[in-house]
């Protein structure tokens, strides 16, 4: 099902990506080539602790909880022509919703481009932003794993009930 809602995720984000741009004279970054390793930091703070892990692709590993997941986030990403890494177009029309304190970095390479970027979830274009790359952006919980689930002002400020 996470798998199924990861897809959804990116693909709404892709949609609402292409209705931001203005005149399509914007050029996209070159995304990166296929046959290059994936080697990434995670870096997650809950406002409280902060935790990090390391993830590499092809094959899938690393201390992330669920390297199979992250990775698999990554190559749709890589398959659909997106980013994942891209900020919110400077141009983007954002609610002011808070989403929470967390925040995360992720540093390394993505098939061999270079990536330096930030996640946080203070305004609606950011909390979409990091419920599309839930499966890269995990906290670890005592005694197990957990993701930082899509938000319910999230889903809330999209019209939903937050009980999807």
């Amino acid at each position: 099902m996470r798998r199924g809602a990861a897809a959804v995720a990116l693909a709404a984000a892709a949609a609402l990506a292409g209705c931001a741009a203005d005149d399509g004279e914007a050029e996209s970054p070159a995304l990166p080539s296929a046959d290059v390793s994936t080697d990434l930091t995670v870096t997650v703070s809950d406002g409280e602790a902060e935790q990090t892990f390391t993830v590499q692709c092809d094959p899938a590993g690393g201390t992330h909880p669920r390297p199979e997941s992250a990775c698999q986030f990554l190559q749709l990403a890589a398959e659909w022509g997106e980013d994942p890494f891209a900020p919110p177009p400077a141009d983007a029309v954002c609610a002011q919703v808070y989403g929470g304190p967390q925040t995360a970095s992720v540093s390394g390479t993505w098939r061999g481009r270079e990536v330096a970027a930030q996640f946080a979830r203070t305004d609606s274009c950011l909390i979409s932003r990091w419920d599309n790359a839930v499966a890269l952006l995990v906290v670890r919980a005592e005694g197990g794993t957990e993701g930082i689930e899509p938000s319910e002002s999230a889903s809330t400020a999209k019209g939903g009930d937050g009980d999807q």
